[in-house]
């Protein structure tokens, strides 16, 4: 029985993989992502927006956001302070670790940064982890791309969401 799940869910990545739209994130500005969203993914906007890609119900162990990050008082921040301001309202306050992190464009040109990870607070007795990768774009502003996951992600639900980071581009004006 547990073959034959693992087979399906690889179906399903199969299927969802071939049925990718590219979906560019915000539809204006300077900057922006590129992203190729697989079929069954769905995507919503928040107040502060930015953009949630949520996988298919069966498999919503984690989750992708999205957001460009336009702040003025954060003009000289270093990188740390500003995954910070990004974490707040998730209850995140602190990273245990960080590591180097690129984001590529169109052009192939490399856009590094860094990745902060940390746990956020417990919600029905489960932590997420929280993984923020702040790339600086321009004085001022800074892509911020975040992978929220929970324990019970399989290994097919793994690979989709790879396989969706590894689409991610951005683009500038």
């Amino acid at each position: 029985m547990r073959r034959l799940m693992v087979v399906l869910c690889l179906v399903a990545f199969g299927a969802a993989a071939a049925g990718a739209a590219e979906l560019r994130f915000p539809k204006t500005g300077k900057h922006a992502f590129l992203v190729d969203l697989p079929r069954g993914w769905h995507t919503k906007t928040d107040a502060k927006g930015g953009l949630l890609l949520i996988p298919p119900a069966t498999s919503q162990h984690a989750m992708l956001y999205l957001g460009i990050i336009t702040d003025d008082s954060l003009r000289n921040a270093e990188l740390g302070a500003v995954a910070l301001a990004a974490a707040k309202p998730t209850g995140l306050d602190h990273f245990s670790t960080k590591e180097p992190a690129r984001i590529t464009d169109r052009k192939g040109k490399v856009h590094r940064g860094t990745a902060f990870i940390g746990k956020v607070p417990e919600k029905h007795n489960m932590f997420r982890r929280a993984k923020i990768i702040i790339i600086p774009l321009s004085p001022g502003v800074w892509a911020q791309a975040w992978v929220v996951s929970q324990y019970g992600a399989s290994p097919a639900e793994q690979r989709a969401l790879e396989a969706v980071l590894d689409s991610l581009t951005l683009v500038g004006e």
